[in-house]
């Protein structure tokens, strides 16, 4: 406390330095604060905005129908399906960011047959998205998300798929895709709970379970497998055909910034029995663009605290130079070197400290402007504007304070090394030369 006392004494004698030296501060963390609270709100909303434009390459089985809109949200309903396994294929070649894999189901709910899309929310960047804005998070592990045009089951209501009941917590907005607004969407576990509710009816109902259903293309079959597949199309198992766990009829990829799109689709073609479809390209490139421009932005933020940082060191060398003779005197009377040293750099701190509290709130009060100015100019373009969760707002607070209080001990810490280390005398002489 003695040392910190002494500081803010040597802080006072000279206020008009101190205080430019702590409104350099504050300006610094004022706008890095408001650079990242504001940046986050703003990456946030346009990785929504270009999610929502759907994927950058989809990987169906061969033969299969793909959506063909301008956003490649998931596949039209299909029989065939991928090894879910071949996700972690896709993920090792080089410029792949994201894969996520999407299952479509015709099922049976209440009568009527519905479009049931499985989807990884761990790793979905096409279907969470489209939910509207202030929607809290869906913590339900069998929760259902609906389209848009899906009248029959409202929020809030139970959708009962194989007597297995599931809450209707969410409606996504409108994506103008078809598949997608007429469907209901549940998770890979969910639908895997259903697969074995689906085999607990069948072994209720007498029905074996084979590999599979006759094929409608087709392919002749026997009298007994045209009988246990119409028991699954006319019984209580016609709740949901017959699945086998882990595959998926489709893996949506998103590229990795930088990434060429040419090479990814190369490398993706020499894998058999696959068929992949490409994006917009334009969205693609433009994805990439803006999530460089991000990183730029934190790069020219990192460039800015090394200036100010030489700055401190620069002003403390020569506070620290000006009073040699001070603390020549105090060495004299018998105080240690690492007293001077201490006292040095609680004066630095003490100093920056108080710049990065006045800088957080300066910070604080930008981030309020630009959500009142250009982040109603971006929602009304469609891109929404979010404010960091309070967890992360506070943990930034914290961050940005020990960065202040960090940048005065780092800035002085060579001029007060080699104050430490000179003689009493020294100082003395070089106080009083100068």
């Amino acid at each position: 406390m003695l040392m910190f006392r002494v500081a803010a004494q040597n802080v006072g004698r000279r206020p008009v330095r101190s205080a430019l030296l702590g409104l350099s501060v504050m300006l610094a963390v004022g706008v890095g604060f408001a650079a990242f609270a504001g940046g986050w709100g703003l990456r946030q909303g346009v990785a929504t905005s270009f999610s929502r434009m759907g994927a950058d390459i989809v990987v169906v089985p061969a033969g299969t129908l793909v959506n063909l809109t301008s956003t490649l949200l998931t596949v039209q309903p299909t029989d065939k399906d991928l090894d879910i396994g071949l996700a972690d294929q896709l993920k090792s070649i080089p410029g792949v960011g994201i894969v996520t894999p999407q299952r479509v189901v015709r099922a049976q709910a209440g009568g009527r047959t519905i479009n049931l899309i499985a989807f990884d929310p761990a790793t979905d960047f096409t279907v969470l998205p489209w939910l509207p804005a202030g929607t809290p998070p869906i913590r339900d592990a069998d929760a259902v998300v609906i389209g848009e045009r899906v009248d029959d089951a409202p929020v809030g209501s139970v959708l009962e798929i194989c007597g297995q009941p599931m809450p209707i917590t969410a409606r996504l907005g409108h994506t103008g895709v078809g598949p997608v607004d007429e469907s209901y969407f549940v998770s890979f576990a969910t639908l895997d709970r259903l697969i074995e509710a689906w085999k607990a009816i069948c072994h209720a109902a007498g029905i074996d379970i084979g590999s599979g259903a006759p094929n409608p293309g087709g392919d002749p079959v026997d009298a007994s497998s045209a009988a246990r597949h119409h028991q699954m199309l006319s019984g209580p198992a016609s709740c949901l055909p017959e699945l086998t766990p882990n595959r998926a009829s489709a893996l949506l990829i998103q590229l990795a910034p930088g990434a060429s799109a040419q090479q990814v689709t190369f490398a993706i073609g020499q894998i058999p029995n696959i068929r992949q479809v490409v994006g917009n390209p334009v969205f693609t490139s433009t994805r990439q663009a803006l999530t460089m421009l991000f990183d730029g932005g934190a790069l020219v933020a990192g460039l800015l605290l090394f200036g100010l940082l030489i700055l401190i060191s620069l002003l403390f060398s020569a506070i620290v130079q000006e009073r040699y003779r001070e603390f020549g005197l105090l060495r004299a009377m018998g105080a240690r070197p690492g007293q001077i040293m201490r006292m040095i750099l609680a004066e630095a701190a003490t100093v920056t400290l108080l710049g990065g509290i006045f800088g957080l709130g300066f910070g604080v009060a930008m981030v309020f402007v630009f959500a009142r100015t250009l982040g109603f100019y971006f929602e009304s373009l469609g891109v929404p504007f979010s404010w960091p969760p309070s967890t992360t707002t506070a943990t930034a607070a914290g961050a940005a304070l020990l960065a202040s209080a960090a940048l005065g001990l780092a800035g002085a810490f060579l001029p007060a090394w080699r104050a430490r280390s000179l003689e009493p005398y020294v100082m003395i002489n070089c106080g009083s030369a100068s």
